[in-house]
């Protein structure tokens, strides 16, 4: 599976921006134009797609690229 594509996959659901537009290192909030609410949506998607609790951490950070670096740790915890 892969996590980048999945989680540009939901931010393309979330924004209506096409997937290949997603920069993996842009700004979740400046570049992805994502407010709180729908960062709040993503978290829940995720969680709910790979059926893992994710640390709420994962809330305040500012790119995709680390975004997606504490869910891989999440994933990695949950199968462990």
């Amino acid at each position: 599976m892969n996590l980048e594509k999945k989680v540009a996959e939901i931010v393309s659901r979330i924004t209506g921006r096409e997937v290949e537009s997603i920069n993996p290192n842009g700004e979740l909030k400046n570049e992805l134009a994502l407010d709180s609410i729908q960062i709040v949506e993503l978290f829940a998607q995720l969680e709910k797609e790979f059926d893992v609790e994710l640390p709420l951490k994962l809330m305040t950070v500012r790119t995709s690229k680390e975004f997606l670096r504490i869910l891989e740790e999440s994933l990695r915890q949950h199968t462990a």
